[in-house]
């Protein structure tokens, strides 16, 4: 999912509007960003003075960078904010499992305030399926928690068309830069 946040990302910052990036899990590179601005865009560098990165370390670091959201955006205006990997930071073995779903609790409501207050986009970056039983308790919160659901369902078949649906509306879609995204994507590897 983080290549369609990367899209909107790009789209915000065109617009010259600000984007706040909470990276939990060490995975946002500016220039994946830079490779989605149009080939002839001048300026590309300079959007991305725009885009405000912040890196948690660690579980309780990635909470304080959540708290500390609401007084950033309300400097900057930006009408984007993406939230990167929360769960792998949650997943931390020595985070008990109590502790990881309160911290879990405190950020989402942080980020429904944010949201709501500011009138704020929030995008949450996660996996579809747990791969422990914490990581689909942790999973099932913001699941319960979000207002929609954009998921990403694979094909077997290479070079397939990504499907895209969307909960609660129930629409879906093919992912229209699909074939770019992957040229990409292998070509920053």
């Amino acid at each position: 999912m983080r290549k369609y946040a990367e899209a909107w990302c790009v789209s915000t910052l065109k617009r010259g509007e600000c984007v706040h990036w909470i990276d939990g899990a060490s995975r946002i590179d500016p220039a994946r960003i830079l490779a989605v601005f149009p080939a002839g865009e001048q300026s590309s560098q300079d959007h991305l003075h725009r885009l405000f990165i912040g890196r948690g370390f660690t579980v309780h670091q990635l909470a304080t960078l959540v708290e500390r959201l609401t007084r950033e955006v309300s400097i900057t205006s930006s009408p984007l904010v993406v939230i990167d990997g929360p769960i792998a930071m949650h997943l931390d073995r020595q985070v008990g499992d109590h502790e990881a779903r309160c911290l879990m609790r405190r950020i989402l409501n942080q980020l429904r305030e944010l949201a709501g207050s500011l009138n704020v986009a929030v995008i949450i970056i996660t996996a579809h399926k747990g791969k422990s039983k914490r990581h689909q308790n942790l999973l099932s919160l913001v699941e319960h928690e979000a207002d929609q659901h954009l998921i990403e369902h694979s094909s077997i078949r290479r070079n397939a068309p990504l499907l895209l649906s969307h909960k609660p509306s129930g629409a879906s879609g093919v992912w229209p830069n699909h074939r770019p995204f992957v040229t990409l994507h292998q070509a920053l590897k």
